[in-house]
């Protein structure tokens, strides 16, 4: 014993400051001042690390010596001052943990930890209070130093200095090991001893394997110190008996808690293999300690999906659900049932990020195997087999293992502790493994193995849930999941979905995909989209007939006002034109994103175009009698036909001129198209040459073709069949006009004669003009036989010739050079002014042809011709055939005068009257949608209200062209300024537009504006209409009968959900990217609405309803529900108006009765889960000791002064 108070008097204990030693112990090491200076200057002389060295090797010594005296701090206490020992040895092992870079000080704290665990190898060390728990996890701080030192990299000079500083701490921390290891048996901790969770916590830092790739350090001894520090947890968590603790498996795995949530956080590399050395680790111990452990691993499991860290980033989620799968698989069957099951119940909870991380990990669940129905025993067999689990588990407890080293055989010990569960695990399959020495990759590899069943059903019915949540994040990613297990090729999966979706005529999934094409979120659509999509082809690939109502969805979708759902609708119809070519899918096809081909967005245009080029231009090859050629090209061009759908053809064609390269000036992918087609003309039938016809017309204004030879003589062979289609020779002839110019002289020269030949004989093939067209230009300068041609037909006209004579004038008029004589175009005035009895109603429908030849011969002939024209088509008594060409005779002079027709237009308005006839009213509007797509009219009132009355009306052939023209053309400022004007128009006397109607416009135009522009409206609502009406009653009159009217439809509007108004921001609540801007964009605007609330909406709604309440009705009713809504938006600012009207508070009170809410104001949050809300996962807690405890000393309270 004298050597060791020898070498502890080198350290000059006794000269250490007592109120510096006793502030330390008062603060239970938690805080150190600096070292007096009077100490720092006697330590300067001595060499500390030789010093520690010595006394850990005499007391080494003095332990294992055989002499009779006692070896025990009942010796040692009265000869050595302990106090100041603990205190100097904490001293340098808190400055060690703040200079870790600093060698000098991290050896020196390794080597007072040393000291230290020397200390405690002395019996009595309880006694003498040589053991503080605080003391002792500082100690194990040094465990950390690797990692620290790695974390501060930059402050060395480069990898190979620091790789070497590591490598000599790696050393050091060897012999630190295994003097821990020494003393931890004896120290018996348990989970309800001070600081036991900062010892496990400080245990677990080194065996994360964070240091092993990122440097080249010595493995091997970084390995030997994991497997010391993997012996001390399992002693740690074993009681004295070496019987498994769940209390203390569940702070340790607590520990490993803030270790996974770290490792999620940054996705680097070397996170993945922190994360896989944990997760092999929790495994092991879950096999090992089997039921002890599985409390603490589920809490682990709930915790990981419940600590909302960094959860907000798609990065994050995706490495946590793969952490928490991978957890989960090592579950047994029960276990992981239960986990399932509070999934569920998680992704229903009020947190955004837990529901997300919820439904990512049931997403993740649909790929394992269905559920197996339970085997019925019979009922005489009353004594069932033990299983597999049971067996094991039996086994396992009657071998229990005292002290065992993580990396051996690992068993599974005595299960008496609490389960968290609350059900008996007992006969959970709990594998064991065989007793030899394995690697942790072999665990890994063994705990894998493990295959677990999960209802299909129940999960695909909780993702279901999840489209109807709050957040559309959350509701987009629902649809996504939804639409992949429609994707999916796994069997239970489709049995799930053929469950799901029930036997009716329209299956679930089907409803849910058209609900959630009308939400609000453009991203929640986009995704509703792909579900209808892929419902579509799963249909087709089933044999079943797609519905209409699908193919109807997708088409309505490409007109939306976002961009990326258009994108999305148009892709989803064009795969379904591909995959499973049809007539419905094609006419889908042709009334969606054909249309789109004007579409604002250049880039809308190039994706009809790359479709129509792989639909059509990429499919067509050389005709072949031996060959099966590709239908699909031949099938759309049949629709194009069929839709008359030539112009947008064309247009495509030069979309995709623009969009493919030319070489020398020429596009040699439609030239090459035009080889193609040649070999097909003339060949197969009527309707394939229909088809050539068609795409050639489309394509040959944007090349020249040399070689028309082709043409030629398909064009004489048409010439002289009976029983041709009558649309062939009319294209053949546009098609000849167009490539004139690559004819040779002998070739023109005997076309003309031809032509001309034809008009002479008077032949009605019904394209005159055309062939008169043609005729000359194929030799401009020699037009003499039009002049003489012209005359003749005038002097028959006028010598009493019947209208067939008089039109064929008007024909040759339009290219004669001579102006056709007065006398005929007064033949045309008079007969439409008075129409000849005798004459039939073809006849008159002629006449009205002749004279819009002559209106675009020449602008005063338009002039003259127009008004009457105008009147015969607001004539209801004229014959259908006459109004219908006077109707596109005045389009075509809009196109060239458009001042002409202006004046006129309420002629052709008239055309829209749901009086008027279906075929007029059906032309009519593709007219005005044409000419003002065009340019050649602008929709200015009362244009505007009439075709904006269009997009309510009943015929879809009349709506379509509106509802195009105002959801992709119409500027949002054209709609936002006329909105308004519009409720009050459509409300008027001479309007006969139904209530549903109305409703049905204002969507449409509240889909375009953005939420600045209706909360403008709102306000002009509130001013103009409910503000107006309450004036009118304040002056004793009665409200008219279009205010009326029009103060329903306002009211309507501001409780509807395109223009509700917002409530008050939240910022309590979670919320995803789109929720937030859109909070930002209220706040900004809500000053504005506030006070337009409290001004203007509230004692608005107050005066009426004074003045209305007695005689009840409707508007009454109106007026509370506006009210209930105020209240709930806009407590703070209208709470106190409205209740100073105590009738108004009853009559809200009694709606909010009616429709089942709490007869309450406020602004209440209607949360999904609000009743269903998961409690926090249960937490296991340590004792910690506190500063400032019962040992403090206590202050004598301070005197009261007595005044007097």
């Amino acid at each position: 014993m004298e050597d060791v108070l020898e070498k502890f008097s080198e350290l000059r204990l006794d000269c250490l400051d007592e109120e510096w030693v006793q502030a330390i112990f008062y603060s239970e090491f938690m805080e150190f001042g600096e070292l007096p200076d009077q100490y720092a200057s006697i330590l300067e002389s001595i060499e500390l690390r030789t010093t520690f060295r010595s006394i850990i090797k005499v007391i080494s010594k003095w332990l294992l010596s055989e002499s009779d005296e006692e070896k025990s701090w009942t010796n040692l206490s009265d000869k050595v001052k302990h106090q100041n020992m603990l205190v100097s040895l904490a001293y340098y092992i808190h400055l060690g943990g703040k200079n870790v870079t600093s060698k000098e000080h991290r050896n020196n704290a390794i080597m007072a930890c040393r000291v230290y665990y020397k200390l405690l190898s002395i019996p009595g060390y309880k006694a003498y209070h040589i053991y503080h728990s605080q003391l002792f996890a500082h100690s194990l701080v040094c465990l950390s130093y690797p990692k620290s030192m790695c974390d501060n990299e930059d402050n060395y000079f480069n990898t190979k200095e620091l790789t070497h500083e590591v490598n000599s701490v790696i050393k050091e921390l060897g012999p630190y090991v295994r003097d821990l290891r020494a003393i931890v048996q004896d120290l018996q901790l348990g989970p309800n001893d001070m600081n036991f969770e900062d010892i496990l916590s400080n245990l677990v830092d080194i065996t994360g394997g964070a240091i092993v790739n990122k440097l080249n350090i010595d493995k091997i001894e970084l390995g030997n110190i994991s497997k010391v520090i993997y012996d001390i947890i399992n002693i740690l968590i074993c009681d004295a008996n070496g019987d498994p603790s769940s209390a203390a498996i569940q702070l340790l795995f607590k520990c490993l808690l803030p270790k996974f949530i770290a490792a999620s956080l940054d996705t680097r590399n070397v996170n993945n293999i922190v994360r896989a050395s944990y997760v092999t680790y929790s495994g092991l111990l879950l096999t090992k300690y089997g039921k002890a452990a599985l409390s603490g691993y589920t809490v682990l499991l709930q915790h990981l999906c419940y600590t909302s860290d960094g959860l907000e980033k798609a990065e994050v989620r995706s490495a946590r659900v793969s952490l928490v799968v991978g957890l989960m698989s090592l579950l047994p069957n029960k276990s992981y049932k239960k986990i399932v099951k509070w999934l569920m119940t998680l992704s229903t909870t009020a947190k955004v990020s837990h529901r997300q991380i919820a439904l990512e990990m049931l997403a993740k669940l649909l790929n394992n195997e269905p559920e197996e129905p339970k085997p019925t025993q019979p009922k005489e067999n009353n004594v069932a087999e033990p299983t597999e689990g049971e067996a094991n588990n039996d086994q396992a407890t009657a071998n229990p293992e005292s002290t065992v080293n993580p990396l051996d055989e690992p068993q599974p010990g005595p299960s008496g502790t609490q389960d968290v569960l609350t059900e008996d695990e007992s006969s959970q399959e709990v594998p064991a493994l065989e007793n030899e020495d394995i690697t942790e990759e072999d665990v890994a590899g063994l705990l894998r193995q493990r295959s677990h069943t999960v209802s299909h059903g129940a999960v695909l019915r909780a993702v279901y849930d999840c489209v109807c949540d709050v957040s559309s994040t959350m509701r987009t990613r629902a649809l996504l999941l939804l639409t992949e297990c429609l994707a999916s090729d796994h069997p239970p999966m489709k049995d799930a979905i053929k469950e799901f979706n029930g036997d009716g005529e329209v299956s679930r999934l089907a409803g849910l995909g058209a609900r959630c094409v009308c939400d609000e979120r453009a991203v929640v659509r986009k995704a509703a989209v792909g579900l209808v999509h892929r419902l579509t082809l799963v249909a087709a690939d089933a044999g079943r007939a797609p519905r209409a109502s699908d193919y109807a969805i997708l088409m309505g979708l490409c007109r939306d006002a976002s961009i990326v759902v258009r994108v999305a609708a148009i892709s989803a119809l064009g795969e379904l034109v591909i995959h499973q070519p049809c007539e419905e899918a094609i006419d889908a096809f042709l009334n969606g994103p054909m249309h789109q081909l004007s579409d604002p967005e250049s880039k809308i245009q190039d994706q009809v175009v790359a479709l129509i080029g792989d639909i059509v231009i990429n499919r067509i090859e050389k005709y072949d009698a031996n060959k099966q050629e590709d239908s699909l090209p031949w099938l759309f061009l049949m629709g194009i036909a069929k839709h008359n759908m030539k112009r947008h053809l064309q247009k495509a064609c030069a979309l995709l001129l623009k969009s493919s390269g030319c070489i020398n000036g020429e596009n040699m992918q439609l030239h090459r198209l035009v080889d193609l087609l040649s070999t097909h003309l003339g060949v197969v039938n009527d309707a394939r040459d229909l088809q050539c016809l068609i795409l050639l017309v489309s394509a040959s204004r944007h090349l020249k073709y040399s070689d028309v030879g082709f043409l030629l003589d398909y064009y004489y062979s048409l010439v002289d069949r009976q029983d041709r289609d009558p649309r062939l020779l009319p294209l053949t002839l546009e098609l000849l006009g167009v490539w004139s110019c690559c004819l040779g002289d002998t070739e023109r020269r005997n076309l003309r004669e031809h032509l001309v030949a034809r008009l002479a004989a008077a032949v009605d093939d019904g394209c005159r003009t055309t062939i008169a067209s043609l005729a000359a230009q194929l030799d401009p300068d020699n037009l003499l036989w039009a002049n003489e041609l012209l005359q003749l037909l005038e002097r028959r006209a006028v010598s009493g010739g019947s209208v067939a004579e008089w039109v064929r004038a008007a024909d040759i008029s339009l290219v004669a050079p001579a102006p056709p004589s007065a006398h005929l175009l007064r033949l045309f005035l008079a007969a439409l002014a008075d129409p000849p009895r005798e004459w039939s109603d073809a006849e008159r429908g002629e006449c009205v042809v002749g004279a819009g030849r002559l209106c675009l011969r020449s602008r005063e002939s338009a002039v003259l011709l127009a008004p009457p024209l105008a009147a015969l088509l607001k004539d209801a008594c004229a014959p259908l055939c006459a109004r219908h060409n006077a109707l596109l005779v005045l389009t075509d002079i809009c196109t060239r005068y458009s001042c002409i027709v202006e004046p006129l237009l309420e002629s052709v308005c008239g055309c829209l009257e749901t009086t008027t006839v279906a075929l007029l009213r059906r032309v009519a509007a593709r007219s005005i949608t044409t000419l003002l797509l065009s340019g050649y009219l602008r929709l200015r009132t009362p244009l505007y209200y009439k075709y904006c009355a269009l997009l309510a009306d009943e015929e879809p052939d009349v709506r379509e062209p509106a509802e195009y023209y105002v959801s992709c053309c119409l500027t949002v400022d054209a709609i936002y300024h006329h909105f308004v004007d519009c409720v009050l128009h459509y409300n008027q006397d001479s309007e006969s537009i139904s209530f549903d109607a109305r409703q049905l416009i204002y969507d449409v135009m509240l889909q375009r504006m953005t939420l600045v522009q209706k909360l403008n409206v709102q306000c002009r609502l509130a001013r103009d209409v409910l503000q107006h009406a309450a004036d009118v009653c304040d002056e004793g009159d009665e409200l008219p009968e279009r205010l009326n009217a029009a103060l329903l439809d306002t009211i309507t509007l501001l409780c509807g959900p395109r223009m509700k108004l917002p409530k008050k921001p939240d910022k309590s609540g979670d919320a995803d990217i789109d929720e937030i801007q859109e909070r930002v964009t209220t706040n900004i605007v809500s000053h504005k609405m506030k006070r337009t609330v409290a001004e203007v909406l509230v004692p608005a709604v107050l005066r009426l309803y004074t003045h209305m309440r007695a005689s009840g009705g409707q508007l009454v009713t109106y007026l509370v529900h506006l009210a209930t809504d105020l209240l709930n938006d806009y407590r703070h600012e209208i709470e106190e108006l409205i209740e100073n009207d105590g009738e108004l508070v009853k009559s809200v009170q009694q709606f909010q009765e009616t429709i089942g809410l709490e007869t309450s104001f406020g602004n209440a949050r209607n949360l999904v889960t609000a009743s269903g809300a998961l409690n926090e996962p249960e937490t296991p807690r340590a004792p910690r000791k506190r500063r400032g405890s019962a040992s403090r000393p206590s202050r004598t309270p301070r005197k009261r002064t007595l005044r007097i």
